[in-house]
């Protein structure tokens, strides 16, 4: 229940934000292969998804931010362009303070 309403709170955040480009295969990565323990902070964009384009920080697992890129990718009419990556932030109220929303 938690993936799918970050899935939605990612969705709908991101129809909100600025966006940058510096894309990735998300379909490649292998969510089992990642970290779903250690929770930190992520930058995540979205470019040409036709419906949530931007970037946003989330304080969470590596494996639950590459589900929702999958996800967004998956349904969006363009395949989206992707990329993520560890910022830093000691604690969930720091990370989700750089969201301008």
């Amino acid at each position: 229940m938690k993936k799918i309403l970050f899935a939605i709170f990612a969705v709908a955040a991101l129809a909100f934000t600025g966006c940058e480009n510096k894309g990735i295969d998300i379909m490649s990565l292998d969510v089992n292969q990642l970290d779903n323990t250690e929770y930190t902070c992520w930058k995540f964009t979205v470019e040409r998804s036709g419906f949530c384009d931007g970037t946003m920080y989330s304080w969470d697992t590596e494996a639950n931010v590459v589900i929702v890129l999958q996800e967004i990718y998956k349904t969006s009419k363009n395949k989206a362009i992707v990329s993520y990556e560890r910022t830093p932030a000691d604690d969930k109220d720091g990370c989700e303070s750089k969201n301008d929303f």
